[in-house]
């Protein structure tokens, strides 16, 4: 039951001259519309508030690393990463909308929430790491401390600092027109798009997941070729210097170190995090419930036993982790080692 003045609108009411939403007898004559619009479905000003949400994130993202290359403070560029988890937070958001909120995706909320928490936590070392670089110290927590002036930085001290600036590649209004225009189209294309595949109709964990993945993954991918070109490598898994092809095995990951060997070790517990709730819903889509490993041998023994099948497809995509954890060494030496390796 509706509480509150409905002020005469219906699911799915044309208004806004159909800025709010399209009229039914016109998305019912599109020619590619082969579904109703579900009840439940987002309305074009909710898509606009969550596609504007990831894209302007992106634009902040970019913002952060720009500020990074043009001060000349590497840290910076850290933030850009420790915003990652919270970007895939949002692509969870917009996924489970996009299958319209099926119960049976519901760890889509609980992902989303993972990676809210685990991006909270990023940024907040991020943050701690520019503050210490800009001479910023513990001691400065203390409100008793015993000198007036021990750890703190100097209003006049700071304002001694060069402002470092650079010229725009394009002005705020080209950018504010293309965050509106992608926007708009995203979220049009969207709901209305949809209505023309059973994919958002036919609730599906693993394309859902892959779609929780892969935006961030191409995200991630476009820092890791940016941070690589300004070394003047690229991104390369096969191929030499020549250009002949060779595979990748353990001994290049152990060339990085301990930075290498971190690096693998956090992959592999990153196929474990996402083996899991995979497993539960390939589970309870088979079975009609969420699985109970602590109080049910059965489901404990389907859930490891698809694991495990996992498992062993995986090792068909042995190179492409190995190449994940080269391509995540470096981070791990400048952000979590602090460049011991490179020291060294």
């Amino acid at each position: 039951m509706a509480l509150g003045p409905t002020l005469g609108f219906q699911a799915h009411s044309e208004f806004m001259f159909g800025l709010g939403d399209l009229p039914s007898s016109t998305v019912n004559s599109l020619p590619w519309v082969t579904h109703e619009d579900p009840i439940n479905s987002l309305s074009i000003p909710t898509w606009i508030i969550h596609f504007s949400s990831v894209i302007e994130y992106l634009v902040a993202m970019n913002l952060v690393w720009n500020y990074a290359e043009v001060t000349g403070n590497e840290k910076w560029k850290g933030l850009t990463w420790g915003m990652l988890p919270l970007h895939a937070s949002g692509i969870c958001a917009c996924t489970y909308h996009f299958f319209y909120n099926a119960s049976v995706l519901q760890i889509l909320v609980t992902m989303q929430a993972g990676f809210t928490l685990l991006g909270n936590l990023t940024c907040a070392i991020a943050a701690f790491r520019i503050a210490q670089s800009n001479g910023w110290t513990l001691g400065e927590l203390n409100p008793f401390s015993k000198s007036d002036d021990e750890g703190i930085v100097g209003s006049d001290g700071a304002a001694a600092m060069p402002l470092a600036i650079a010229e725009p590649k394009e002005s705020n209004l080209v950018l504010v027109a293309k965050v509106a225009a992608m926007t708009l189209f995203l979220s049009y294309a969207v709901k209305y798009g949809e209505l023309g595949i059973d994919l958002g109709f036919e609730p599906n964990a693993p394309a859902a997941l892959a779609m929780v993945f892969s935006v961030p993954a191409i995200t991630a991918f476009t820092y890791y070729q940016k941070s690589q070109g300004e070394e003047g490598s690229g991104f390369s898994f096969f191929g030499g210097e020549d250009g002949e092809k060779k595979s990748l095995s353990m001994d290049d990951v152990k060339k990085f170190g301990v930075a290498g060997t971190l690096a693998y070790v956090l992959t592999e517990l990153a196929f474990w995090i996402v083996a899991f709730p995979v497993a539960g819903t390939a589970l309870y889509q088979t079975t009609g419930h969420w699985p109970d490993v602590f109080n049910e041998a059965g489901d404990r023994a389907a859930v490891l036993g698809f694991i495990f099948a996992g498992a062993n497809v995986a090792r068909a995509f042995v190179p492409v982790r190995l190449g994940a954890a080269l391509a995540l060494a470096p981070w791990v030496d400048e952000n979590i080692l602090g460049g011991e390796e490179k020291a060294e």
